[in-house]
């Protein structure tokens, strides 16, 4: 399993791409969180923050293709950044109940 994040352009594809991975059974359940802050240091070597919007939710490896794919399908160009995050360790009873959560394609 991975945890998936994507990272949409504005407010509106925020909102198409949460209706997508809910209603396409990519996630049985997406967290949104709005105004987080991206640090980095910009021109003029100073530090300059932005406020982004961050989707994500876990879904099975095999599956991050195929959601890549129908993104750019439907972004193709303003595709939102999309990476996943390895889920390496998790508590071995939660393990089994989380799968379950996840709908195979």
């Amino acid at each position: 399993m991975v945890k998936i994040c994507i990272i949409p352009k504005n407010k509106s594809q925020k909102d198409e791409i949460i209706e997508f991975l809910l209603r396409g059974k990519y996630l049985l359940t997406v967290l949104s969180m709005e105004n987080c802050v991206l640090t980095k240091i910009g021109t003029k070597n100073r530090t300059v923050r932005l406020k982004k919007i961050v989707i994500s939710g876990i879904i099975r490896h095999l599956q991050f293709n195929n959601l890549n794919d129908r993104l750019r399908e439907m972004y193709r160009s303003n595709m939102p950044i999309l990476y996943s995050i390895p889920i390496i360790q998790m508590d071995p009873q939660q393990s089994d109940a989380i799968a379950n959560y996840i709908t195979v394609f």
